[in-house]
């Protein structure tokens, strides 16, 4: 299903995007790139060419409506269509509610739901018309609050209502939509997340943490996008999770703040 199709990719430089493209690439798909930085973006896009794979590259933020409607255009006078949007860019930080800075917080909501917001906006009309795909990316951490994570959760339950409400609105036009709550996958080298002061930092090592490999993410994220799937829970503890919160979101809570306490 993926010969020829044009697929925009947001934070594609890194991680779960970058696999993403390389699979979809693979299977014939037309790959669109999308980071903020340009230098990595080009080394990709060109690494991509050179592997026989169709790309194009767009540096932009998408927390900036005007990138995802550039972005966008500049699809259509490259590859003249979209069939598939993934919303892959996203951002965390960490610290306790009374120490993030406003502006910190703020930046997280504006790159993990506006950015997704943005870019479906952009993209719509045209994958209405080809009947197309939008998928989400989300996280267990939209399932309940997690204590010194709070923007982060903030940001992925604003995107499972989004994406709720896109659903209905999008029903009976033929285009697929799909959140997948993510679980710990295992952390590119160079991944980043902001502090509390908004200073971007290396992504801490999840030694104590099993981490899903990313290989395994992109496909189950490319077999949810193939069957058309819309919700799907990754991994175990993510499961358990969102089965827990729906019973007994008391004992969620319980357990949460018990590991917060050893902290």
């Amino acid at each position: 299903m993926w010969k020829d199709k044009v697929v925009i990719i947001t934070g594609s430089s890194l991680g779960i995007g970058k696999k993403l493209a390389i699979e979809i690439g693979n299977k014939g798909g037309k790959i669109v790139l999308n980071a903020r930085n340009k230098e990595r973006l080009k080394a990709f896009e060109n690494e991509l060419k050179s592997c026989g794979i169709r790309a194009i590259s767009y540096s932009g933020d998408i927390s900036k409506n005007e990138d995802c409607v550039a972005l966008f255009n500049y699809t259509i006078s490259k590859f003249n269509r979209v069939d598939i949007l993934i919303n892959n860019a996203g951002i965390a930080s960490v610290g306790n509610i009374e120490e993030v800075k406003p502006d910190v917080f703020q930046k997280v909501i504006d790159v993990n739901l506006m950015g997704s917001v943005f870019m479906t906006k952009a993209v719509l009309p045209e994958i209405k018309q080809n009947r197309g795909s939008i998928m989400f990316i989300g996280s267990i951490a939209g399932i309940h609050g997690l204590p010194a994570y709070s923007s982060y959760s903030c940001s992925k339950m604003a995107l499972t209502a989004f994406a709720e409400s896109l659903k209905i609105e999008l029903n009976n036009t033929g285009v697929h939509v799909g959140l997948a709550y993510l679980g710990f996958t295992e952390n590119d080298p160079k991944k980043t997340f902001l502090d509390q002061n908004g200073k971007l930092v290396p992504q801490p090592a999840r030694n104590k943490i099993k981490q899903v490999p990313v290989g395994r993410v992109a496909f189950r994220i490319m077999k949810m996008i193939e069957k058309r799937k819309f919700k799907s829970t990754f991994t175990l503890l993510g499961k358990l999770n969102n089965f827990l919160n729906r019973i007994n979101p008391y004992l969620v809570h319980q357990i949460l703040l018990s590991q917060y306490q050893k902290n």
